[in-house]
Parts: structure tokens; C-alpha cells; sequence
């Protein structure tokens, strides 16, 4: 995996051209399967669809998840990172006036059959065949009206983040092994004693340390489940002992079993349903 700093994040996106769009809307399918962007914006809103694979998504105030046959929402403005691995994604970007409510933060949304098959078809316009064209100037401005009712299907594929530099450092360590990290390790990364941890946890989170690590292992699971993963290793690798366990808190998150939810999205990307 590519690991680009901000120099060579903002080298990346003039070398895309999406540093200066133009134009009311146009296509981009990001070349790299491997990367991690540092923090950058775009003039632009992007609406951006997992076609295989899973993407991490932070902002200042939220790390979120984009699953295999999800789309993420990411207004023009918002200061961002992403985290890609193994990932085939396909992004619109629309001119800020285009879309009436960009929202004002990054949101997972439910993509609709209707919105991943007219993603998929806008990829023939990228940014300089759009503006020339007539049928894609059209397109992208029925794409615009349509992200109005795409941005009301959110789903809750996010976790709180932080500003406090202890609470970063446990939630880093926390992304990087969840089944594993446990409140010693996180106050060791924090440098707080635990009544100040929890304190703080509570004021930037406005969750409990717990309740934080559960989901993240449930957000975890389903990138993994979307990238073919059995259930039982799943539930194993992202900390649970128990499979009924593990399946009664996916769904509680995620609306559906773990099972279900693999056999849709694998079957979605044409997966194997095993």
C-alpha cells in the first residue's frame, strides 16, 4: 500500500485534475487500489460508490466505514482522509451550487439499485468529455436532483472521533487491532490515569470506551464479510468468542445477520455465496 503525505496527496489529486474542476458534474474511477490519502478537500461534493472492497473515511469529527455496494457522501469543503485497500471505487463530483443540500459532513448511504447503475453508467463522462457533452451536462444534472433523495438513506456506518491527542492515540491502536485492544493498552497509548480517560472519552465521544470498541468490531466485520470472509473467522478476528454473540450484535448495528448481510453484498459484486 501507497502511503501519500499532504504534499504528495494535494501532487495526486492536480495530477487527477479534481484540485480545479469544472463544470457541473463529471466521473472519476481512482486508479489506485492501494493508497492512503492524507488529509486534503475538494472544491467539489463527491459521491463516491465501493464497487468492491472497503474504504475508511475520516473527518475531524467521525471515522466512517464504506462497505462493498455502499456510496459516501463527502461535501465540498469537508476536511477528509481515506484509507483505501483492495478497493474498486467509483466517484461523481458535482459543482457545490449543483446539489441543493451538500449536507455539511460525510454520510454512508444506502445505494440504491437506481443510484449504483447510473454511478456505474456517468463513468464515461470523466471531467473533460462532461463539459463538451450535451447528454452528460443533462445526466449529471438529473444525478444532482436524484442526490436530494439518495441523502436522506443514511446509515449508521460511522464511529465518534476525537480532537484530544490521548484519546486519537487509543482509537488508532484500536483501529489497528480491535479484537485485541483492551482499557490497559488504551490508557497506555492515552498517557491518562482511567477516571480521566473515561472522562474525556465520554466528553469527545459522547459514548463509553466500550460501547466505542464494540462498534468499531462490528464496522470491522463488515468490510471483512464484504471482502468474502467466512462468518465464524469473522466473528473470531474482530474479538468474539461467540458466534450467536457476534450475530446478535452485527445485526442490532447493521439491521440484518452476518450471514445475510455477506450473501448481499458478495452476491451484489459477483461474489461467491458460500
Amino acid at each position: 500500500m501507497r502511503t501519500l503525505d499532504q504534499p504528495a496527496t494535494r501532487t495526486a489529486l492536480e495530477d487527477y485534475g479534481l484540485a480545479r474542476p469544472s463544470g457541473q458534474g463529471f466521473s472519476f474511477r481512482d486508479p489506485e487500489r492501494a493508497i492512503s490519502y492524507d488529509w486534503h478537500d475538494h472544491p467539489y461534493h463527491q459521491l463516491i460508490y465501493a464497487v468492491v472492497g472497503t474504504i475508511q473515511i475520516e473527518t475531524d469529527a467521525a471515522r466512517h466505514l464504506l462497505p462493498t455496494g455502499r456510496a459516501a457522501w463527502i461535501p465540498a469543503g469537508q476536511r477528509h482522509r481515506t484509507l483505501v485497500h483492495d478497493v474498486d471505487t467509483a466517484s461523481l463530483y458535482f459543482a457545490p451550487e449543483a446539489v441543493a443540500d451538500g449536507g455539511g459532513r460525510v454520510r454512508i448511504l444506502v445505494a440504491s439499485p437506481v443510484m449504483r447503475e447510473m454511478i456505474l453508467h456517468a463513468l464515461r463522462w470523466p471531467q473533460a468529455v462532461a463539459e463538451r457533452d450535451p447528454v452528460a451536462r443533462s445526466f449529471f444534472g438529473t444525478l444532482a436532483l436524484m442526490c436530494d433523495e439518495w441523502l436522506e438513506s443514511e446509515l449508521p456506518l460511522s464511529l465518534p472521533g476525537a480532537r484530544h491527542p490521548g484519546i486519537v492515540r487509543a482509537m488508532d491502536l484500536a483501529a489497528v487491532d480491535p479484537a485485541g485492544i483492551d482499557l490497559p493498552a488504551a490508557l497506555a497509548a492515552a498517557a491518562m490515569s482511567e477516571r480521566s480517560f473515561r472522562r474525556a472519552f465520554s466528553r469527545e465521544t459522547g459514548m463509553g470506551w466500550q460501547a466505542w470498541v464494540a462498534q468499531l468490531r462490528i464496522l470491522r466485520a463488515m468490510g471483512m464479510l464484504a471482502d468474502g470472509g467466512r462468518v465464524t473467522d469473522v466473528a473470531a478476528e474482530v474479538g468474539y468468542a461467540s458466534l450467536s454473540a457476534f450475530a446478535k450484535a452485527f445485526a442490532q448495528l447493521a439491521g440484518e445477520g452476518p450471514a445475510d448481510y455477506r450473501s448481499r453484498v458478495r452476491g451484489r459484486t459477483g461474489g461467491d455465496r458460500g
